[in-house]
């Protein structure tokens, strides 16, 4: 008995410690730790302290500061016992609980309001107002059954509430996307639960990098109601539409230079809207749409909606009837993958047909009639033209082949040169190399260039004489040099330029015509006698510096004028007192890269030099 009594005893204490501790504590779970914040009443503004309560390892007091006062991050907890307002940007990589039923995070018009990417916040309710951003870089649970997000309207396209998924987000009751309101998923981001999406017919902009696609970036269970949104797809990695993706959209972009795939048919919007105008889907430069088996459809026969593929995309198709640009049917393509309302496929763009034995191209006509960019045909036995079939040049890639009839439509390959030239000129230097100068105004798949010479005018007899001179690539152009120092005997020499592009195909440019005189000994100065004159630089080109060989007959002063080629100076320097002779005097420019004529004057006499500056 006198056990049993002490048991009693002892649980009654630890009783009595337990009450003590919840009534500190403020029977939170879990407990608050020291700086932890909790709001006190109504509408607490994360930058107004005086509704907020700080816990100091033992007891609630006043908070010294508001939570802005922490950033760039608030690093505690935050206790939301009551509505919450984010009314100025505002990060916490903290966690966020939410002890009471029905409270709500409001993140005011124009503020954004961050979560940090291992934070917890407990759901009950979020309000993201025009103008707004909630950024989820952590995790979102559910604390009740009726937990929702809601994105406010706005006036415009893009200015309703955005919530930034990088994250999960856990909703058991809505998602709902009012007009003009965005939802953006980030890769690996997902909202999930049994809740439901739901959004507003008016402008709903829903962008997606998942690879899952639709599927992955909602995974509500719930019943969606997604009609008329508008679509962007742009995954840093392949993705597919997912097989849930809504009916009725009103837009798809496909960006971000990677392949998304149709899991399904895709049904469009067919008619106009007075605040996104037309509907369309679109494939960017430098990204893919690979169709399968199935088709993109216009669900208005009478509709507006356009498909568009830009310079630089692709479109890869396996539907048997290939794709095709004539409205066969009221005004809407009744043939192939694209059946949208109308049709604009670019020429700089490339066209795959990967379908079974029997694949039919389609009727297709590009910007630049007759004309793309590139064309694969992986179908066994070849693609087949359809009937209609345009005449097809094809100006850069091509694999494949294809069954014709002559009588309407043929496939042509004239690939497009990789190099377009601005000039190319070769001078010999006096004593025992000739130096070539080259200039692109722009290069497009270009792998590099090679240097031939002969000694007869006839190509066919030039030998290489260079190694593969890697190409800049650039739309911007380029400047070139090479030195040939593999001469032995004077001539007449003809020197041709040959660029190859990552494909295979090359082309010459030229010839340049050079007489060769040469001299006994690069490195030794000249025989006497000699004129007053600037002999050589050696070496040419050159970066740093190079030596400005000169002979004087009698001793004078010596000037220097550089000039770059518009005939500006833009150096000169004078050397007194030269004694008569030969000289040699080290000249490190303070220049760019480029051609320079030196202009040298001594004792009445002149005479000019093109010297080359290749840092």
């Amino acid at each position: 008995m006198k056990v049993i009594k002490n048991i009693k005893k002892h649980l009654l204490i630890i009783g009595v410690l337990l009450s003590v501790a919840c009534l500190a504590y403020g029977q939170y779970n879990p407990p608050p730790q020291n700086g932890d914040y909790r709001n006190t009443q109504n509408v607490a503004l994360v930058n107004d302290a005086t509704l907020w309560e700080m816990y100091n390892g033992a007891n609630w007091v006043p908070a010294p500061h508001p939570l802005t006062y922490y950033q760039p991050s608030f690093t505690k907890n935050i206790y939301a016992t009551h509505n919450m307002v984010v009314n100025v940007p505002f990060t916490t990589t903290g966690n966020i609980y939410s002890p009471n039923s029905g409270t709500t995070v409001h993140v005011a018009e124009g503020s954004t309001f961050t979560l940090g990417p291992d934070s917890i916040y407990e759901l009950r309710k979020m309000v993201v107002s025009k103008l707004a951003r909630f950024i989820n870089g952590g995790i979102v649970v559910s604390k009740e059954t009726t937990s929702r997000i809601a994105l406010d309207d706005g006036p415009n396209m893009g200015e309703g509430g955005t919530l930034e998924n990088h994250g999960s987000i856990q909703i058991e009751d809505e998602l709902y996307v009012n007009s003009f309101a965005k939802v953006v998923s980030k890769k690996g981001a997902t909202i999930y639960g049994p809740g439901k999406l739901t959004t507003n017919a008016n402008g709903v902009s829903l962008v997606i990098a998942n690879t899952d696609g639709y599927n992955g970036a909602f995974a509500l269970t719930g019943t969606h109601s997604v009609s008329k949104a508008c679509f962007t797809f742009n995954g840093d990695e392949p993705q597919v539409t997912g097989s849930k993706l809504p009916d009725s959209i009103f837009s798809i972009d496909i960006e971000g230079g990677q392949t998304l795939t149709l899991s399904r048919q895709v049904n469009m919007w067919g008619f106009n809207d007075i605040f996104r105008g037309d509907p369309y889907v679109r494939v960017h430069s430098g990204s893919t749409l690979n169709t399968g088996l199935h088709k993109i459809y216009s669900i208005n026969s009478w509709g507006d909606c356009t498909f568009f593929l830009d310079s630089g995309a692709t479109i890869v198709t396996a539907h048997q009837d290939g794709i095709s640009s004539y409205p066969l049917s009221q005004s809407r393509i009744t043939g192939g993958a694209i059946q949208t309302n109308n049709a604009v496929y670019s020429s700089g763009a490339t066209y795959h047909f990967n379908g079974a034995s029997g694949q039919k191209s389609g009727d297709f006509v590009t910007t630049e009639p007759n004309t793309v960019h590139g064309i694969i045909m992986d179908t066994p036995g070849g693609l087949q033209l359809s009937s209609n079939f345009q005449p097809l040049t094809v100006t850069g890639s091509y694999s494949g082949d294809y069954i014709h009839n002559p009588a309407y439509g043929w496939i042509d390959y004239q690939p497009s040169l990789p190099v377009e030239m601005s000039y190319f000129s070769a001078v010999f230097n006096g004593f025992n190399s000739v130096m070539l100068q080259w200039e692109t105004q722009s290069e497009t798949n270009n792998l590099g260039f090679y240097v031939l010479r002969a000694n007869e005018f006839e190509p066919a007899s030039a030998c290489v004489i260079s190694d593969l001179i890697q190409a800049a690539n650039t739309s911007q152009g380029a400047t070139y040099c090479f030195t040939d120092d593999g001469l032995y005997e004077d001539g007449l020499f003809y020197y041709w330029l040959q660029d190859v592009s990552f494909s295979g195909e090359v082309a010459m440019h030229g010839p340049i015509m050079v007489q060769v005189t040469l001299q006994s000994g690069s490195n030794q100065a000249p025989d006497l006698p000699w004129s007053t004159s600037l002999v050589r630089n050696y070496p040419n080109p050159f970066n740093p510096s190079t030596q400005l060989e000169y002979y004087l007959e009698n001793g004078s002063d010596v000037d220097f004028k550089v000039y770059n080629l518009r005939g500006q100076l833009v150096d000169q320097f004078t050397l007194r007192n030269q004694n008569s002779g030969f000289h040699r005097y080290t000249w490190e420019p303070q220049l760019s890269s480029g051609v320079y004529l030196i202009r040298f004057t001594a004792d009445g006499k002149s005479n000019t030099r093109k010297v080359i500056l290749s840092k």
